[in-house]
């Protein structure tokens, strides 16, 4: 098997392990997941791509970079757990804490895993189940922000590809970016000062952008309301987001005609003023990078303790962003 990533280039894939993964249904149904959810009047903020391609990618990255076939299989399939919409799931399933932390996908990822025909694939193949689960065994494919990680660097460069397409941040090569990273045992390092400062512009910048913005979180407040309509009414039932796709929630929704008005207003007109003590609150996770880097003498430094307008820029940003919504 061939793939080719337009981030890391061409990789022949030999492991039968690792073919059946891919080819199998549950990972071939994140194709029509896409990286964000629906906004059918602003398809910037629907990021034109998919769990696929991240999935991939955090694979081919780890590999690029030598990790075990263990942690490759594990970035492989970190990602088949998200239903339809992505991270709408964590207002529309989750708690207030999930909603705050995106965290609903963590926290039913096992669990779906062990009931799919992945964890048949890995006991084919003598690979045990729980190991490849324990993020705490893969450092490069998992790491706690505001460090980096496979995962969080595959979405970086991968929303990076995607800003460019609207004419943002064209000053960074993201193909050369994606070799300057260091493998330590602690984790993924950037290679020098210049790398780490690029890597930290290019992914705040884009969660600044796409994920933590408010109209991203209008957007994915309206279709939660509407899902959660069309599961009150029986239209969908709670496992339609794990079996179907993006596409085939919203065609089994517009069959049903439930009201998409919602996606269609102005985001800017819904933004209630900061006194509005009747307005709806929605938090979002703030997500910010402290990339370590290797610096001249061989240590390893973080960026903020490099330059010192970083480390104000760190101090400054809050851990949610709390938006408030006209009712």
């Amino acid at each position: 098997m061939y793939i080719f990533d337009a981030i890391y280039g061409g990789f022949e894939i030999d492991e039968p392990v690792l073919q059946r993964i891919i080819k199998c249904k549950t990972f071939q149904r994140l194709i029509d997941i896409n990286m964000g959810s629906w906004c059918p009047n602003n398809p910037f903020l629907s990021a034109g791509y998919n769990r696929y391609e991240h999935s991939i990618g955090v694979f081919l990255l780890l590999r690029k970079y030598g990790a075990p076939i263990q942690e490759q299989i594990a970035g492989l399939i970190h990602d088949v757990s998200h239903t339809a919409f992505s991270h709408l799931s964590d207002r529309l399933f989750g708690d207030a804490s999930s909603a705050q932390n995106s965290e609903f996908q963590d926290s039913v990822h096992d669990n779906f895993v062990k009931n799919s025909e992945i964890a048949k694939i890995l006991g084919q193949y003598g690979y045990d189940i729980d190991m490849i689960l324990d993020d705490r065994n893969f450092p490069l494919k998992e790491n706690s922000l505001p460090d980096l990680c496979a995962d969080r660097m595959d979405y970086g460069l991968r929303a990076t590809l995607h800003l460019k397409r609207y004419g943002y941040m064209l000053d960074v090569n993201i193909c050369d970016l994606a070799n300057c990273f260091v493998v330590t045992n602690n984790g993924f390092v950037m290679r020098d000062l210049e790398s780490a400062c690029n890597f930290a512009k290019i992914f705040n910048f884009a969660d600044e952008r796409i994920y933590s913005c408010f109209d991203n979180v209008f957007y994915e407040t309206m279709m939660t309301d509407i899902c959660h309509d069309a599961l009150n009414r029986g239209v969908l039932c709670r496992d339609d987001f794990w079996k179907l796709t993006d596409g085939e929630i919203l065609k089994k929704m517009a069959d049903a005609n439930i009201d998409f008005s919602k996606m269609y207003r102005n985001p800017s007109d819904w933004r209630a003023d900061p006194m509005d003590t009747g307005a709806r609150i929605e938090f979002q996770k703030v997500r910010r990078v402290d990339p370590p880097f290797v610096d001249a003498d061989g240590a390893i430094k973080r960026l903020s303790m490099a330059d010192v307008e970083y480390a104000d820029y760190l101090m400054n940003q809050p851990k949610y962003f709390e938006y408030k919504i006209k009712r």
